[in-house]
């Protein structure tokens, strides 16, 4: 038997194995579902599969105040001062630094992104006008603290914004969600976010009410909608301090 007979032998009994699990209930079909279809949807799928789901960016000496001023340099061609900015110590787990650059808008990071990577957004292209109520705006400078991790975080599934709003949970705003996009995608030099799962961000409203909520997918990076109440295991805030 050749090596390519032993392989199709291996992947027909894992197929098995896994129908198997699923009929007993040892593994949920929506869980084996969403990775099967990014096998399905994404060409280089085996790099997302490999590719560690913890931060693969090593912060714990970065001066975040000039990082974020060379990364609005060198991402969007300005020129901003963050040194009066204040940033909350690291409570625990909270590694990463989100700086909001005063007078940012939602369609200047939208647009940003679609500059440097395939996007897609049910709300087109002017999410000012689309998404109206954030719990922050850049009117002044100021910071975020956030988990350091490719995926959103796994503490906050099946919480629905909703939910999140009556235990007083601060959560992402989508515009600091487009700038971590960015800024990973930046100081890594090509990766992205929320490779198998979704960042819902749960202090961004849309006209109706709808929370957005974005995730790389399909190979492009997506922005969506849900409703405020919807609630699932692979839609999780970013908690946010």
């Amino acid at each position: 038997m050749s090596s390519g007979d032993n392989v199709f032998e291996r992947l027909f009994k894992l197929w098995a194995s896994i129908s198997k699990m699923v009929l007993d209930g040892t593994r949920k079909a929506s869980e084996v579902a969403k990775y099967l279809t990014r096998i399905v949807d994404e060409p280089n799928f085996v790099a997302i599969l490999d590719r560690p789901l913890s931060a693969s960016v090593d912060t714990t000496s970065a001066d975040w105040r000039q990082e974020w001023e060379r990364f609005y340099y060198e991402v969007f061609g300005l020129k901003v001062d963050l040194s009066q900015v204040e940033i909350k110590d690291d409570p625990g787990g909270l590694g990463w630094v989100v700086m909001m650059a005063q007078g940012l808008t939602l369609n200047q990071a939208y647009a940003k992104c679609r500059d440097r990577f395939p996007c897609s957004s049910v709300y087109g292209d002017d999410l000012d006008k689309a998404v109206p109520k954030n719990e922050r705006t850049a009117e002044t400078a100021y910071s975020k603290r956030l988990r350091n991790r490719v995926e959103a975080d796994e503490e906050n599934k099946n919480l629905s914004a909703n939910t999140l709003s009556k235990q007083n949970m601060e959560g992402n705003t989508l515009l600091e969600r487009l700038l971590l996009e960015l800024w990973y995608h930046w100081r890594t030099g090509g990766g992205h976010l929320d490779l198998l799962n979704w960042t819902l961000c749960s202090g961004s409203r849309n006209r109706d009410g709808s929370v957005p909520y974005v995730g790389w997918c399909e190979c492009r990076f997506q922005v969506r909608g849900c409703h405020p109440g919807y609630a699932f295991g692979s839609i999780r805030t970013r908690s946010a301090v």
